[in-house]
């Protein structure tokens, strides 16, 4: 042991870790209601600008084995859309009642066997911020690339027991950018041995924008195809809205995306010309639609975030739409299955087939109390300067600087970097997003896998609880690395949301592959449960949470080397 912390005192001149895994655990949830036996931490790392660029992280456990099973690091897109948002919304254990005060349990979380990191990026996101300027919200992919790149490189810098675990990345929506960004920069930075852990084992892709171009091509074709335009203004644009065709009277491969134009790549009008208008009605969707699901409704309550029917008929501002849509149960709290009465188990107020409750920011308002900011560890400096936690955040969407429009090149980058002959992407869709939908990011990989030789195997069904989850198609590279493009039956945009149970299946198959080969089988129920029940509730309302683990005098030491190498770093300063 004195060995260990003579090897940390080495380590002086390294002095700018942000999180300390001491000060930084979760001791009590406020607002909890159920029993938990996993760890939570939450604080910020240094994402880079000398130390000021400080990004709000949310450790959670894993349910299994936390000091075996893997990392799995959460971004949420956006861009501006804040990542612990989507722990409480989507894939994290704790969802936030439609009163914002109780926190119940979501049985399908994907910490079921994984230590899940959800980071808050870019800085101005969430709780992350500048320490030199509370309200800082410039951003551009390369910048929140390098940001990334350092939190992470800090997490694992802090957090020894993780150093040498293994990793993947994931995320949703504006993360098809950050993912295949940082993916090529780690692969990059462990060969140069810049990057703390070298066990990066690879990236899973929701819904990803990666490839815009192709996004509202397909778009055409998948509106056209689920009733958005009418039989006449189909045909019109079939015979003269063909700018840019590789095939002849092929709609197919029509670049539609030409009739369109845009500043920004992420917001876009017409060219005013009359393929221009058709072709921008069926890529952009009202606000009396949810453009996030195409089956369901995001409709008007109390909880809604500001909605209102006047503003109905208009395109939704997407930072504005992501905020109202975010967040859907299955079923209302305190809805009990096992009525007498079943009709009473229905939401009449519903507009949509599934009796589906209204969109509420109710995660809003439970981060933005005081006790759960006290209890998060947030910055004193961000809560006296009047800042509040914002789901998805204006200033860095309407600021963002859409750097790389196409992801090419950094899958090209990775590639050319990578040396772990295993390493897997998963692509993976719900089929009802009409924001970054399916056919776009099949295009991607397809046209990607066919440019560098990479061989693609048949499609085939995959499975949940007996019923057809979706489809998958795997691409093999010669190196090794292989591409799986997952489709998730029924799922929108927040597939964790829409489909929990197939969601969890198909990413901790990701993680855990059960086949010869050492690939993922997606229907595997080896380290699944498809029916997982609930935890026990806690009497008294009780909100602690475990303590951190010290079974060993390794375990407490490194737990305690942040803290350590913090005093040192004082004590340098002072002499």
């Amino acid at each position: 042991m004195l060995l260990q912390l003579g090897a940390l005192l080495l380590l002086l001149l390294g002095c700018s870790y942000a999180a300390d895994p001491v000060a930084d655990k979760v001791t009590s949830l406020p607002g909890l209601s159920f029993k938990i036996d996993y760890g939570v931490w939450s604080g910020y790392l240094n994402a880079g600008n000398n130390g000021t660029w400080k990004m709000h992280y949310w450790l959670v456990e894993s349910k299994s084995n936390p000091k075996t099973d893997p990392i799995l690091v959460w971004f949420n897109g956006g861009p501006g859309c804040s990542s612990f948002g989507g722990m409480f919304e989507e894939l994290g254990p704790f969802y936030v009642s439609q009163d914002g005060k109780t926190l119940f349990e979501n049985k399908f979380s994907w910490n079921q066997k994984a230590n899940v990191l959800a980071l808050e990026s870019p800085i101005g996101v969430g709780f992350s911020y500048d320490s030199s300027n509370l309200n800082y919200s410039t951003a551009n992919d390369v910048q929140s690339m390098n940001q990334n790149f350092a939190a992470l490189n800090d997490f694992f810098k802090s957090f020894p027991d993780y150093a040498n675990r293994d990793f993947y990345l994931s995320g949703e929506s504006y993360a098809g950018i950050y993912i295949p960004m940082l993916s090529a920069v780690l692969a990059e930075g462990i060969v140069a041995k810049t990057f703390v852990n070298p066990n990066f084992q690879g990236a899973a892709i929701g819904n990803g924008y990666m490839h815009i171009q192709k996004l509202y091509n397909s778009l055409v074709l998948w509106s056209a195809y689920h009733g958005r335009v009418s039989p006449q203004e189909w045909e019109y644009v079939k015979t003269t809205c063909n700018a840019g065709a590789t095939r002849p009277n092929d709609p197919d491969t029509y670049n539609y995306f030409n009739y369109l134009k845009t500043t920004t790549y992420l917001d876009f009008a017409s060219d005013n010309s009359t393929c221009g208008d058709i072709i921008y009605r069926m890529t952009s969707v009202p606000r009396s639609s949810d453009p996030y699901n195409y089956y369901q409704d995001c409709f008007a309550s109390k909880y809604a975030d500001g909605y209102t029917g006047a503003s109905a008929s208009r395109p939704a501002h997407p930072a504005q739409m992501k905020r109202i849509r975010r967040k859907r149960e299955a079923a209302q709290p305190g809805v009990k299955a096992d009525v007498t009465n079943l009709a009473a188990g229905f939401n009449y107020d519903s507009s949509d087939p599934y009796q589906g409750y209204a969109c509420y920011g109710s995660p809003y308002i439970w981060a933005n109390t005081q006790e759960v900011q006290k209890a998060l560890n947030i910055a004193d400096d961000w809560q006296k300067g009047g800042m509040k936690w914002q789901d998805c955040s204006d200033p860095i969407y309407q600021q963002y600087t859409v750097t790389y429009n196409d992801q090419t090149q950094f899958f090209e980058r990775f590639f050319k970097a990578n040396t772990n002959t295993k390493f897997r992407f998963l692509v993976y869709n719900g089929d009802v997003d009409t924001v970054c939908n399916y056919l776009g990011d099949a295009w991607f990989i397809a046209d990607y896998a066919a440019a560098h030789a990479i061989k693609a195997d048949d499609r085939i069904d995959w499975y949940f609880a007996g019923q057809t989850a979706g489809y998958s198609q795997r691409y093999n590279d010669n190196s090794g690395v292989t591409i799986d493009v997952v489709t998730v039956k029924g799922a929108g945009h927040f597939v964790p949301t829409d489909r929990p149970g197939a969601a969890r299946q198909m990413i901790t198959n990701f993680m855990f592959p059960s086949q010869a080969n050492g690939r993922p089988d997606y229907n595997s129920t080896a380290n699944v449960d498809p029916y997982p029940t609930l935890a026990p509730i806690l009497n008294g309302g009780q909100s602690t949470v475990s303590p951190v683990p010290t079974t060993s005098s390794t375990i407490q030491l490194s737990y305690f080397a942040p803290l350590l190498l913090s005093i040192f770093c004082v004590l340098k300063n002072i002499l």
